[in-house]
């Protein structure tokens, strides 16, 4: 990764904005901008870049190691014992007075604390666009993080079997996972059969599936710090003919939206063109959510590819495609594959099969 790189991006926007640096607290920011090891939720560094491109990454003794190891494209600064990073950094950014934050992420209680010192004024999004358009390294990660998700599910099902909760069900497929060779779990598997189905973010439960159930199965990967995500719908026995109808009908509408995919179309575009064939299906009511995200160092991130968003898609971009329908009291349906979007196209990372699955 080219991390000097990006934090030269970084400044250049600084300095375009008027401001002497900015100071950056999100832990999945600090790692794209330098590769630092990061744990989610995490907020023990502070990492300071000046408008020239200096950079300054504070850390306190128990990450100052891992960080050295890691961390070449910044000043590694470790602060003295019984030294908050929050010190150091008033030290460090003493002839700074306009720094650039990152809103949502600096809370109201940390902004005041360092408010009356520097004059602070918001990045508006400066670093979440940067990673908005993957560049060759991250999207081979990507790549490699699905890999691994298509190799877990396509394991995991030759060992399910009638009678398993989904708890078991979840086991099994984060085992392999494991196996695999993923890092950590992109988020909380989920599993939700039958009626349950219909929770988009159902949490696997002690339910064990019964004959003809659709189990939904949403997981992802994480590989180099970058995620992967995947849907897939399986059944345990042979579905009725609404289910079976419902699972095409998702397919098809997956299989559109996918056609579409390309740069210069919007994300509103795609979602209506998954929407119109349930629509057409009758189950248009039943899709509840947007049709897809963007994925990268987080699961969720721009762009949303939704009918909020009437900005153009570009090269770069990571996306997915996860139509749904979910029948309230009955089941629910998701289809979900990961893509890249390339130059006058995309390209699918997701090679595990959408045809019906009984086992």
């Amino acid at each position: 990764m080219d991390y000097r790189r990006r934090i030269n991006e970084l400044a250049s926007g600084i300095e375009g904005m008027g401001l002497d640096g900015a100071i950056i607290f999100g832990p999945e920011n600090i790692h794209y901008l330098t590769g630092a090891p990061f744990v989610r939720g995490g907020y023990g560094k502070i990492l300071f870049v000046k408008e020239d491109g200096g950079a300054s990454l504070i850390v306190t003794d128990l990450d100052y190691q891992e960080v050295g190891d890691t961390v070449d494209s910044a000043e590694i600064v470790k602060t003295d014992f019984m030294e908050r990073p929050l010190d150091r950094l008033r030290k460090i950014v003493k002839d700074s007075p306009r720094l650039g934050f990152e809103e949502g992420i600096v809370s109201a209680a940390l902004k005041e604390k360092i408010a009356g010192e520097f004059k602070l004024e918001p990045l508006s999004g400066l670093i979440e666009r940067m990673r908005e358009r993957k560049d060759a390294d991250e999207i081979a990660l990507i790549e490699r993080a699905q890999s691994i998700n298509d190799r877990a599910i396509e394991k995991a099902i030759e060992s399910m079997k009638e009678g398993m909760s989904e708890l078991e069900i979840a086991a099994e497929l984060e085992y392999h996972l494991r196996k695999e060779g993923e890092e950590s779990f992109a988020f909380e598997t989920i599993v939700a059969s039958g009626p349950r189905g219909v929770y988009p973010h159902g949490m696997p439960s002690t339910r064990r599936p019964s004959r003809g159930d659709a189990v939904v199965i949403d997981f992802g990967a994480k590989y180099g710090g970058y995620c992967s995500d995947m849907t897939r719908t399986i059944f345990f026995g042979n579905p009725d003919g609404e289910v079976r109808r419902a699972y095409e009908a998702v397919k098809e509408a997956q299989e559109r939206a996918i056609e579409f995919v390309r740069d210069g179309i919007s994300g509103r575009e795609v979602d209506a063109a998954a929407r119109e064939v349930l629509d057409r299906r009758g189950l248009g009511k039943f899709f509840v959510h947007g049709l897809g995200h963007g994925v990268g160092i987080e699961i969720h991130e721009a762009p949303v590819v939704g009918p909020s968003n009437e900005k153009p898609l570009a090269p770069g971009n990571v996306i997915t495609i996860e139509p749904g329908a979910y029948l309230p009291g009955k089941f629910g349906i998701r289809i979900e594959d990961l893509l890249v979007v390339e130059n006058g196209g995309k390209r699918n990372l997701t090679r595990f099969t959408r045809e019906l699955i009984v086992i």
